[in-house]
């Protein structure tokens, strides 16, 4: 019986390392494919635990604590005690499973056994991540639509909807990129049907038009239909890739292109062909970071690889110099907002910067008034009219408050938010430790300090956007950064080991 109980356990290992293999395949890709895989991680890995625990044996299952362990636990309590007190809990229950998501770095530092299993997941990932930066070029290459340069108000177009300056991304579901096709498709549709667009208004969200059958113009060539409107091919004004915003993907590539360059720094032999294909895939990623023209995701970037040059040169002038090299990074993102997105860095006449200071004025307001457990998650978003905030009455946008821990001490308290700085604080300082243990170890084991480097550089680049964007509120990038801290958490284990101490990596 004991047998058979081991070699199903056995079995449901293998099960979870797919998961895990599924999940880095398709995190950069689709959100819902990442649930799942995460789900079924959780859920084998748990069923996997009861079996070994019924069939005896501890020895290569067993539970393992980590630094981690306790600022988690406190921080998910008084998430879950400030849920219990909102004015709707069951609303704010369910946002309890966003919360949750912390879990998964308890599921990846049990279910990676050893570093040879580290770096596929991380090659995995890295190429996945390639996939997004394919598609952004193949994107700007092809185009994704047209865009609206001039329309008639006498339109029936203009009527439905449609404005100078907004992208169509479909047309009765197709993707049309050319003048000519959107010619040929009006004078083909049948005036019974209705015309379908899927329309982008300037950087803001996609929403549906529609022009009643009849309504819509069949012009006979593209003069004529320049009385209408006038269309070219569009081109994204800011890189999403596979997801739904641009700060999104800039906050993934921002992980990705940290972890692709503290590997670069870690392989000793720069010029053989690992080390040039590590910098090629961390200059792509810097690439499809830079399409996304996302100011703080930019300098957060730049200070994630200059602070992981400081923790791996030992160059002392190098060190002096890192400091000056963020700002010229800050004055060239100044010249590139300036002349991509014509406003600055910090841009008091820039809508979203308006609707920032307003949302944190009224955030530290909402603070004052709930400081012990915040007026509940979500509660916010559905009673917005509640609260009287100012960035809601003046702009249309409904949205959050734009910096992870203004949003957290709101929704949940100033204690739900001193356990959130705990945990980054055990976190990165666990990574500082993991980092200095692994370089002594780098000849033999390169990837480990690799990892550790670029987990480091991302968690800050990641907490140092998080000052202005709500990051911690995007489970894309959340499933991402959480991961990441499970992997550095099974490489610090490892590392810990005396055998690791005395042989090379496996």
């Amino acid at each position: 019986m004991l047998n058979v109980l081991r070699s199903r356990a056995e079995t449901l290992d293998r099960v979870v390392t797919v998961f895990l293999f599924l999940f880095v395949l398709v995190q950069p890709l689709s959100i819902a494919a990442t649930h799942i895989a995460y789900a079924g991680a959780a859920l084998f890995w748990v069923i996997r635990l009861v079996l070994v625990r019924r069939a005896g044996s501890y020895d290569s299952y067993e539970l393992r604590s980590s630094p981690l362990d306790l600022p988690i636990l406190l921080y998910w309590l008084l998430c879950a005690l400030s849920s219990s007190l909102s004015p709707a809990p069951g609303l704010s229950w369910g946002r309890m499973r966003a919360v949750g998501l912390v879990f998964l770095v308890l599921v990846v530092a049990h279910n990676v056994p050893h570093l040879r299993r580290a770096k596929q997941l991380v090659a995995v990932l890295l190429f996945s991540g390639l996939l997004t930066v394919a598609y952004t070029a193949w994107q700007y290459l092809a185009g994704i639509g047209l865009y609206v340069r001039q329309i008639s108000p006498a339109s029936a177009f203009y009527q439905a909807g449609l404005r100078h300056n907004d992208f169509i991304l479909r047309v009765d579901a197709q993707r049309i990129v050319q003048p000519q096709s959107f010619l040929s498709h009006l004078r083909a549709k049948p005036a019974t049907q209705p015309l379908s667009l899927l329309v982008v208004h300037g950087e803001g969200d996609r929403v549906a038009l529609a022009l009643p059958a009849g309504a819509w113009p069949q012009p006979a060539d593209l003069r004529a239909l320049q009385t209408h409107l006038q269309l070219e091919p569009a081109r994204p004004f800011r890189a999403t890739a596979f997801y739904s915003h641009y700060v999104t993907y800039a906050e993934v590539l921002q992980l990705l292109a940290a972890l692709a360059f503290g590997l670069f720094l870690a392989y000793r032999r720069k010029l053989s062909f690992p080390g040039i294909a590590l910098a090629a895939i961390w200059l792509a990623f810097v690439a499809a970071l830079a399409a996304t023209l996302t100011r703080a995701t930019w300098l957060a970037a730049a200070f994630a690889c200059l602070l992981l040059l400081w923790f791996h040169t030992r160059r002392r002038w190098l060190r002096l110099a890192l400091p000056l090299v963020l700002l010229l990074a800050a004055l060239g993102t100044e010249a590139a907002m300036r002349h991509w997105r014509g406003l600055g860095l910090i841009d008091l006449r820039d809508a979203s910067t308006d609707y920032r200071l307003l949302m944190w004025r009224d955030g530290l307001r909402l603070i004052h008034a709930h400081p012990w457990f915040g007026v509940g998650m979500d509660i916010i978003r559905v009673y917005w009219w509640e609260f009287d905030l100012a960035a809601y009455q003046k702009y249309r946008y409904r949205l959050h408050f734009h910096s992870t821990p203004i949003q957290i001490a709101v929704e949940r308290g100033l204690p739900a938010l001193a356990a959130w700085v705990l945990l980054m604080a055990v976190y990165w300082w666990t990574l500082v430790r993991l980092t200095r243990l692994t370089r002594t170890l780098a000849q033999a084991d390169w990837a480990s300090y690799g990892l550790a480097l670029g987990s480091l550089g991302g968690t800050s680049g990641f907490l140092a956007s998080s000052l202005v964007h709500y990051n911690f509120g995007d489970s894309e990038v959340v499933l991402l950064f959480w991961f990441l801290a499970g992997l550095a958490l099974a490489c610090q284990r490892r590392a810990n080991t005396p055998r690791a101490r005395r042989v090379p990596a496996e």
